[in-house]
């Protein structure tokens, strides 16, 4: 439409109006926003040399050769609309949230969005544990699904899974170009308008304070995800369209879009993990879930959501907008004798809301062959087997070392779970605590003396027995040569099981509450830490990393890891019902098995300078200490986790 000379008609409510403008050649763009002006000579030349080189960077943007398509520059792009804000910035609450509505406008995403079949989860703990169940349950029962959950732990992809797996680099690259660039360009024209307007308010006119700005990380990612899933194809009907394309003429008249739309399918059902609360939360622009659920509820984000439950119930209910009813958690005789995927007896409590909400789901879709079943004396197969074949990282996963070079497996052991909050830690402490006490009894129960073992116990016994019994010097050296052996042969047929901390969180968690709560809930099954380790992460806040591990690691500050140890030293000082001491060591370079250096089992705790170092200290620790099998519990923070992944895998 026509646009008038009132700086009003600049106001960036008509998105489409502002991407059709950003299109025109750069004359008819500054036309169209800086002729017709009442302003002073001086204020419309000012304006005018300001519009000028925003047009000149926009036409720079637009003629480049290619977009860019390397995975590198894609993490770069996306490391830009990382906030500077603290967590605990009161601003954050709400923050604009009506501007999602504008992004969906500007993607072409609210019909598509409107269309898709969602499941929308909320919760403090067992949010993503709910998700990734009931996702695998839907896609057992034959449904394409798409899974969205957060944070990531190496990669970024992990946020996307279509089909229980990945989004490949291929997809990811093609979808997120698409939606950075479209939201890049329109919401850079629309800051055209802004600049002009504010040239109209200094001089007594009305000046716009409404801005669209890009979107910041996670709410891109939130979007992208709604592409993804809406937009994702049904490979053999792409292939079908592909053989029914080259059958035509070229003469033949056809309306693309028309055919994407009858050969392109979204994703049966998408699972959204909310990211933080609920009411604000990106993922709540979903105006019509077919079914909402909220996990257990707990004291984090208490900066952000409220410092009662009361306060923090209410953020998280904000999702809701469809009957409420309280699940129970699964009873363990439904899986017929098999284990549930994920591991941890707090799974089944997360295991029942997803039963629920694929129940309640396939029934609100139509798929009554499946909902009309009664789940409370037998699940069906399907149900079953996508509850014991989940799978969802750095939640009580256990990884061996794949890169310590020893002569037995599993002498280096990881257990990894991302609690970070005091309910988790006690979740995670009893997970632990049960997982190291049974790889205990499974030792146990192994024959400890294998076919070596028996020569040397023959070869002893020969050599007594060939020793003349007259001869006392010679009886005498056979009973010490025999003393020897065998106690080479206990040492050797034993291990010395030692547990292990690898602990760092955000500086906004209370250390206080966290690792008082792991050590008196390890205590009470009778687990007890040799020794605590604190590093700082590899992983930085304002960047988006890669699989690749970095070149170098930068010197980091270790004042808050050094608080962490003081705290932890505290706490086991208390247990013992002496003075607490303060112990701050830091380890400087990897000496050997009994220096100052990190490397001595006998002090309590220590600070390593980097995540390296403290896993090369295991790996050492491991190699010169032959008797002992470390298990090395990994928590306090989900990209602690990431980055022990990336160093321990191949």
């Amino acid at each position: 439409g026509e646009i008038g000379n009132s700086p009003r008609s600049y106001q960036p409510t008509s998105v489409f109006q502002a991407s059709y403008i950003q299109s025109l050649p750069r004359h008819q763009r500054l036309r169209f926003i800086s002729t017709r002006s009442t302003l002073p000579a001086a204020v419309v030349v000012s304006s005018r040399r300001r519009l000028f080189e925003y047009c000149d960077m926009a036409d720079g943007e637009k003629e480049s050769p290619a977009a860019p398509t390397s995975y590198d520059e894609a993490m770069e792009a996306l490391s830009s609309l990382i906030t500077k804000r603290s967590r605990g910035n009161n601003s954050n609450k709400g923050n604009q949230f009506d501007l999602l509505f504008h992004y969906l406008k500007i993607l072409e995403l609210e019909d598509a969005l409107d269309d898709l079949k969602i499941v929308h989860v909320a919760g403090t703990k067992g949010k993503g544990s709910t998700c990734t169940f009931t996702e695998s349950i839907l896609r057992n029962c034959g449904f394409r699904t798409g899974l969205f959950t957060s944070p990531h732990l190496i990669d970024v992809r992990e946020r996307f899974r279509l089909d229980g797996v990945d989004i490949s680099q291929e997809k990811f690259l093609a979808y997120f170009w698409w939606c950075f660039n479209r939201l890049k360009t329109t919401c850079f024209t629309l800051i055209l308008y802004h600049i002009h307007a504010a040239e109209f308010g200094r001089y007594g006119q009305e000046r716009t304070t409404e801005d669209v700005p890009m979107p910041p990380l996670f709410r891109f990612l939130t979007l992208l995800a709604f592409k993804i899933f809406s937009a994702e194809q049904v490979h053999k009907y792409w292939f079908h369209l592909q053989h029914c394309l080259s059958c035509l003429s070229s003469e033949t008249q056809l309306n693309w879009d028309l055919i994407c739309y009858s050969f392109f399918v979204q994703v049966d059902v998408a699972i959204l993990e909310v990211g933080l609360g609920g009411r604000f939360d990106a993922t709540n622009v979903v105006q019509k879930p077919v079914v909402c659920g909220i996990a257990s509820l707990g004291y984090d984000h208490i900066e952000i959501l409220g410092d009662t439950l009361g306060k923090i119930a209410g953020e998280k209910a904000g999702i809701l907008k469809v009957d409420l009813q309280v699940v129970p958690p699964l009873d363990v005789n439904l899986l017929n004798g098999q284990k549930l995927g994920l591991e941890g007896e707090h799974q089944y409590v997360n295991a029942g809301l997803a039963i629920a909400l694929s129940f309640t789901w396939l029934k609100r879709t139509g798929h009554l062959e499946l909902a009309n079943q009664d789940h409370t004396d037998s699940l069906p197969e399907q149900f079953i087997k996508g509850l014991t074949a989940a799978s969802f990282q750095g939640r009580a996963q256990i990884v061996p070392d794949q890169y310590v070079d020893s002569e037995k497996d599993g002498d280096l052991v990881f257990y990894l779970d991302g609690a970070h909050s005091p309910e988790s830690m006690e979740i995670c402490a009893k997970w632990f605590s049960g997982a190291v006490k049974g790889e205990h009894q499974s030792d146990k129960a192994k024959p400890q003396v294998s076919s070596s073992t028996h020569q040397l116990k023959k070869n002893i016994m020969q050599v007594s027995i060939n020793v003349h019994p007259f001869n006392q010097c010679a009886l005498h050296e056979s009973k010490l040569l025999s003393e020897i052996l065998l106690a080479t042969l206990k040492s050797s047929s034993s291990l010395a099981f030692m547990q292990i901390l690898l602990f760092n969180c955000m500086t906004v968690r209370d250390p206080e509450l966290l690792l008082p709560q792991l050590m008196k809930t390890c205590a009470s099954q009778d687990v007890y830490f040799k020794k605590a380790l604190f590093a700082p992460n590899m992983s930085v806040y304002h960047k988006v990393g890669t699989h690749a591990l970095p070149s170098a690691v930068p010197e980091a500050d270790l004042s808050w890891q050094l608080t962490l140890q003081r705290v932890w030293d505290n706490t086991m000082q208390k247990d013992k019902g002496r003075e607490a001491k303060q112990v701050n060591h830091v380890a400087e370079e990897m000496k050997d098995d009994t220096g100052k250096g990190g490397g001595s089992l006998e002090s309590s705790s220590v600070v390593f300078p980097s995540l390296p170092l403290a896993i090369k200290w295991l790996r050492d620790t491991v190699r010169q200490n032959q008797s002992v099998r470390l298990q090395v519990l990994v928590t306090g923070s989900l990209h602690l986790v990431g980055d022990v992944l990336k160093l321990i895998r191949k």
